[in-house]
């Protein structure tokens, strides 16, 4: 439904978009995930077809982005970040409008309205008017707006930035439910997002994208950066030969503690194998103090931290 084949973006000799390759199949809930800056934006707008790519080539539902986008805007929902909003009219009125403006056929608009008030739970608030509303509430309308007219594509940029946890856990199970009548791609910049909602993870940084997996497979992919941590009072360099004269571990990092500059924090890169724990505890008490270890396995969230800092460095993406 989705596809993205070699995209780059620039502006003028910038660069902010490179190679960028991905596909989103039908009744998928892709998360796009990055840093803020990493270019999920401009990659959302160009998806939406509100800006074209430099380079590659970009289709939605089977249309070119570049030569077709408004037969392809017909099949496309977008939030974009700060969703399009007219404080002044009521959320029945402003959903009214922006049928029109779809071309939802006459007879067709009250069973839209409708339809996406109950999706979205805006029963409660359907007659206020907008600049009234609350964060979360401004936001269900605003994908309200996006679920108008049925379309097969939903493109939310950055859907739950600004609310609270509890507006944040009833957004999700609103993007949630979407995922069996739409094909949906989230941009955010926040963990759990993806986690909770979407079935793959696409992760970029500085334009680039750097991995593309289920949340599970993900963490498969970087078993190899599992961590043992460890504290002891050593000299530096010998426990450095000894801990890496261990079969199965990689590579370290040590410093001293802030608390106490004798004793020394360190943290080693280990295969992904049971007894890890106990290789390295043997090596270090046998000859010194040993006064912490544990083993860190990968998260989503250290996952993504092993990406992003894995990845080249290039000019900051909008």
């Amino acid at each position: 439904m989705i596809a993205l084949e070699s995209v780059s973006k620039r502006y003028g000799s910038k660069t902010i978009i490179h190679d960028l390759s991905f596909n989103v199949e039908k009744g998928e809930i892709v998360g796009f995930l990055g840093p803020n800056g990493a270019g999920k934006t401009t990659t959302l707008r160009m998806v939406a077809g509100f800006t074209t790519a430099t380079s590659g080539r970009v289709t939605v539902a089977g249309w070119d982005m570049a030569t077709q986008n408004v037969a392809a805007a017909r099949r496309i929902g977008y939030l974009p970040e700060h969703p399009p909003l007219y404080d002044t009219l009521d959320v029945s009125t402003y959903l009214r409008f922006v049928a029109k403006a779809k071309g939802v056929a006459r007879a067709e608009i009250g069973a839209e309205l409708a339809r996406v008030i109950e999706a979205c739970r805006l029963e409660a608030v359907s007659r206020r008017e907008i600049f009234k509303l609350s964060k979360g509430y401004r936001q269900r309308v605003g994908l309200a707006q996006a679920l108008l007219g049925k379309p097969e594509v939903l493109l939310l940029d950055e859907p739950t930035i600004g609310l609270d946890p509890g507006q944040i856990q009833e957004a999700r199970e609103v993007i949630r439910s979407f995922g069996d009548d739409h094909t949906v791609l989230l941009s955010t910049h926040i963990l759990p997002e993806v986690t909770l909602i979407c079935q793959r993870v696409a992760i970029i940084n500085h334009g680039r994208l750097l991995a593309i997996d289920t949340p599970s497979g993900l963490q498969r992919a970087v078993e190899q950066a599992n961590h043992v941590t460890l504290h002891v009072t050593a000299p530096a360099e010998a426990v450095r030969a000894e801990l890496l004269a261990v079969d199965g571990v990689s590579a370290l990092e040590i410093r001293p503690i802030a608390e106490d500059d004798r004793i020394l924090a360190i943290d080693c890169r280990v295969d992904d194998r049971d007894g890890m724990e106990a290789a390295i505890a043997r090596a270090v008490a046998s000859r010194w103090e040993l006064h912490r270890l544990e083993r860190r396995h990968p998260t989503l969230e250290n996952i993504f931290l092993h990406y992003v800092s894995e990845s080249p460095i290039a000019e900051a993406a909008a």
